[in-house]
């Protein structure tokens, strides 16, 4: 019997201190179903930071960055806690992966 293939995309995340252990793996369960039966997703990368920088107060940015097969993509969420900038920027995530697999059907 054949040896299946075996791809697993990763989530990696850079300061994620703020968001609770279920806010993360729910955020990573959504990611993860998007991957689910494609192979086009290669790793993503969830950055948490200051919107503004360096500041430890004010609002939240969360930027999501995807290596796709021949492309990359990056999603943006801001708001004044981690946690609804999370939530924007899985929407804006979501909307890009569905946007790439519609050109690439398209195409063929």
């Amino acid at each position: 019997m054949p040896i299946a293939n075996y791809w697993a995309m990763e989530v990696h995340w850079r300061n994620p201190g703020e968001l609770t252990d279920s806010v993360r793996e729910a955020a990573e369960d959504r990611i993860t179903r998007l991957a689910d039966g494609h192979s086009d997703l290669i790793d993503v990368w969830v950055d948490i930071e200051a919107a503004g920088g360096h500041h430890r107060k004010g609002p939240r940015q969360v930027t999501i960055r995807c290596q796709a097969r021949r492309a990359e993509l990056v999603a943006h969420g801001v708001a004044s806690d981690p946690e609804p900038a999370l939530h924007d920027a899985l929407e804006v995530f979501s909307r890009e992966v569905h946007r790439l697999r519609d050109k690439r059907q398209t195409r063929r």
